[in-house]
């Protein structure tokens, strides 16, 4: 069964903007650790889904839905052609509508990476190189997903709905993003984004916290996966102002983020 609705809101969003929207949202991970006391939050618990199901109430049920902040610990292990390349630890922290901030930690607590969006800035900072990857776009926001004009239909897949989304008017057009939601609680359990038509990259989340999942799964194009697990979450808490500040250059080396996706490549 198929249901198409238009929806015409006021900014457009790109494929570029959404994937990496995409890859945020999960892929960079970790969490922030608050000064004082670590009361854990726990969220309300969650009761099964009642009402009419339609393309708009999908389209609400992406993401983080009614949260204003997000603090949590997390693992994130590398894996390349089923074998392992590489393990970190860190600290993760988002706060509603679009900044979130992710530190990897090597060996000793080192620094591996700085991840961060902030407004309409994205940027990569990898420490030992004194690089600094950085992207600025009016789209990268996490409310783009919500605010762009995308056109969107939806359809029943077994026991998921499925919202799809497509930046082409054209009704043969492939969409650029799929978004898969159990019927039960209408929890958002897939992402698949899409270019050009392909599949390139697929993100799992499972093990959920009410509605933040604590185990993610990134899976790439080229073999390579990117498993993520939050722990000690808390939710709705206050983060000390200046966290989600953007990297300074200073005597950086500044690339565009563009190249930091080639590092994807297989032939690499």
């Amino acid at each position: 069964m198929i249901r198409e609705q238009t929806i015409a809101l006021p900014r457009a969003g790109i494929w570029l903007s959404a994937s990496l929207l995409v890859i945020v949202v999960i892929a960079s991970l970790l969490t922030l650790t608050s000064c004082g006391s670590r009361e854990l939050v726990r969220q309300p618990e969650l009761e099964p889904y009642t009402g009419p199901v339609t393309v708009e109430v999908l389209r609400k049920s992406i993401g983080f839905r009614d949260t204003k902040t997000v603090k949590a610990l997390t693992d994130v292990r590398i894996i390349r052609n089923n074998e392992p390349a590489g393990s970190f630890s860190g600290v993760f922290g988002y706060q509603a509508p679009n900044s979130l901030k992710t530190s990897l930690f090597g060996p000793f607590g080192i620094t591996m990476m700085e991840f961060l969006i902030a407004k309409d800035m994205i940027q990569v900072y990898l420490p030992s190189r004194n690089i600094l990857y950085e992207m600025i776009s009016p789209e990268i926001s996490f409310s783009s997903l919500m605010n762009g004009k995308f056109r969107y239909t939806m359809q029943e897949d077994g026991d998921f709905y499925v919202l799809l989304a497509f930046d082409s008017p054209e009704v043969a057009a492939a969409p650029v993003m799929k978004y898969f939601f159990d019927s039960t609680y209408l929890l958002n359990r897939r992402i698949i984004v899409y270019k050009e038509g392909e599949e390139v990259i697929t993100i799992d989340f499972d093990g959920f916290n009410v509605r933040m999942p604590e185990k993610t799964r990134l899976s790439f194009g080229n073999s390579t996966e990117m498993h993520i697990t939050l722990q000690e979450q808390e939710y709705n808490t206050d983060i000390p102002p200046g966290y989600f500040k953007n990297i300074e250059h200073n005597d950086k080396k500044v690339l565009p983020f563009q190249d930091l996706l080639k590092r994807f490549d297989p032939e690499r």
